[in-house]
């Protein structure tokens, strides 16, 4: 791994780090990565710290003092980069989910208006991934992305909505309109999000009843169960 100490090329040291990814040990991996978090090209950075991330969701992994990093991902929250601030954000709540700057970071990203369709997509799973994070922070920019020109945008926001329970009522109206969405599995994810919302029983109900006619099948059951769902609620 001599080029990645010693290139004076971000191509080659980018090339060099996930050389190591899918070459090394866990260990050699994790040293590799935690050195390059501070290289001088962002895109550098960004796969250090987002590997970084990948390494704590695996299910077997040797003692590491996981920690002892936070306090280097931290000052990546402030980087000029926002892909990287974002994985930094995503990484540390990996660590430690209870971190609040790396909830506001997140949340800061939610309402910027230029953040891109792919990391929208994975900002709202990351989030959906911090139980602490209060829903109604999270309400209004998740009911303007049901309707995200990108799919997989709608698929993400639909699929955190699903698991709310009744925190769902607060975006009936949003669930309504996504019962109609091209995309199979927005509409499902709305089926089950509105087996949640009684508060407006009578126009949910029959939402549901017209889509459990959907001409996809996985649809058409979830909306059938969710307004079984619904009545023993009466």
């Amino acid at each position: 791994m001599e080029v990645i100490e010693k290139s004076t090329s971000a191509e080659d040291r980018y090339r060099g780090l996930l050389a190591v990814n899918s070459m090394a040990s866990f260990s050699d991996r994790f040293d590799w990565c935690r050195k390059l978090l501070e290289d001088a090209d962002s895109s550098v950075r960004a796969i250090a710290v987002k590997t970084l991330g990948e390494l704590k969701l695996e299910a077997t992994v040797p003692p590491i003092p996981w920690r002892t990093l936070e306090p280097e991902l931290a000052t990546l929250l402030d980087d000029v980069d926002v892909d990287v601030r974002f994985e930094a954000a995503r990484t540390i709540g990996r660590i430690n989910p209870q971190d609040e700057r790396s909830v506001s970071v997140l949340l800061s990203l939610l309402a910027d208006l230029e953040t891109q369709p792919l990391m929208l997509a994975s900002l709202v799973k990351a989030i959906s991934d911090r139980p602490e994070i209060d829903i109604e922070k999270i309400v209004a920019p998740y009911g303007e992305i049901l309707s995200h020109e990108q799919p997989e945008v709608r698929e993400s926001v639909s699929a955190a909505i699903a698991g709310w329970g009744k925190k769902a009522e607060s975006l009936v109206i949003n669930l309504l309109k996504a019962l109609d969405d091209d995309e199979p599995l927005v509409r499902e994810n709305a089926a089950r999000a509105l087996s949640h919302c009684s508060n407006s029983l009578e126009s949910v109900l029959n939402a549901l009843k017209r889509a459990s006619d959907d001409e996809d099948k996985i649809v058409a059951t979830t909306a059938k169960e969710s307004i079984d769902l619904l009545m023993k609620e009466r």
